[in-house]
This record gives C-alpha cells, sequence and structure tokens, in this order.
C-alpha cells in the first residue's frame, strides 16, 4: 500500500502539473475536463504510477471524457439522493453506501468507464468486506490527507493537491484488491 508521506508528496511530484487546477477558471467546461484529467490520475495510480501526476493532454479530449462520466455518475447519485430520503433506515443505509462502497465504485467507474461499474455493488462488497483492515487505513489516510491539504488551501496551495490527490490511497487499495485492475496498463 502507499505509505501515507508517500501519498502527500505525490501531487509534488512534478509542481508544474498542479497548474492545471486554473482550467476550473473557463466556465462550465473547465469543471468537465478536470473530471476527465482526474480519469488519467485514477487510472495513473491503479497502474501503479504514484510517482507524480500525469500529463493534463489533450483539453478537448479531457472535456469530452470528463463530460462523458459526468453523465455516467448520474445514476448512482439519484440512487444515493433517494436512498437518503428513506425514512429512519435511509439515513444509515446512505452511511454505509458512502463509506464503504461509494468509493470503490467511483474509482471502478473512473478506470472501467462504463456506467454499469457504478453499479458493481458486488464486488465493491467484496473488495471492502474482503479486505476491510486495508480498506479502513486507506479510508483515514484520505480523511487525514484532505484535512491536511485543506488547511494548506486557506493559503490556496492546497486546493490542487486536494482535488488531484486525495484518492491516492483509494485508488491504490482499489489497484491491489481488483481484478479490473489488471487491465490498467502498469508503469514501466
Amino acid at each position: 500500500m502507499v505509505e501515507f508521506v508517500e501519498g502527500l508528496k505525490y501531487p509534488w511530484g512534478n509542481p508544474k502539473k498542479l497548474w492545471n487546477i486554473l482550467w476550473v477558471l473557463v466556465p462550465i467546461l473547465g469543471i468537465f475536463a478536470l473530471i476527465g484529467y482526474v480519469q488519467k490520475i485514477m487510472r495513473s495510480i491503479v497502474g501503479g504510477d504514484v510517482s507524480g501526476l500525469p500529463e493534463f493532454g489533450n483539453f478537448m479530449e479531457n472535456l469530452k471524457n470528463g463530460f462523458v462520466l459526468f453523465l455516467k455518475m448520474i445514476p448512482i447519485m439519484v440512487v444515493v439522493v433517494i436512498v437518503n430520503m428513506i425514512p429512519f433506515i435511509g439515513w444509515f443505509a446512505y452511511l454505509l453506501i458512502t463509506v464503504f462502497f461509494l468509493p470503490w465504485l467511483m474509482i471502478n467507474l473512473f478506470v472501467k468507464d462504463t456506467l454499469k461499474a457504478t453499479f458493481e455493488f458486488e464486488k465493491a462488497a467484496k473488495a471492502v468486506f474482503g479486505n476491510f483492515v486495508e480498506y479502513i487505513i486507506a479510508y483515514v489516510k484520505t480523511i487525514v490527507y484532505a484535512i491536511i491539504y485543506g488547511l494548506l488551501s486557506l493559503v490556496l496551495v492546497g486546493i490542487p493537491c486536494l482535488q488531484f490527490g486525495q484518492n491516492i490511497y483509494l485508488a491504490d487499495f482499489y489497484a491491489k484488491t481488483s481484478t479490473e485492475a489488471a487491465e490498467v496498463p502498469k508503469k514501466k
């Protein structure tokens, strides 16, 4: 598993790539391009490259990929919202889904790039509950990472690090526990 300090250093592997956060300033389109870039980041980590952020690449390609990913995320988000609206047990089910299933399912979507990937609850349960201690460790590392770079966001430097690197531990967990990770080209 990726060590905690190694994960904190991940966005700084090539600090120039942190400037890619400025694409968010392009109205509407920039957000979709950044979603496409986050997909490249997830695939890079799952593929074994934790040395630093990948190249941003072509804006239009990232824009297209990000928009399609956004559309593929809508059904699972609707399901999660509906579950949360169920009286009494809905909040508990919502918490269970968002903590134990949704992170794995989102990484699965970014890797496989299919709508079906967001509904593979059985695979997510097998990965998460079959490796429960490792998952909790990765989840706690992610929370601490978010706190550290969240505080650094007050001086702006934490914003791109938070956006681009916060899922390194969960993506690494996915890579270690998922058969789909074998389909992603490994770092040479």
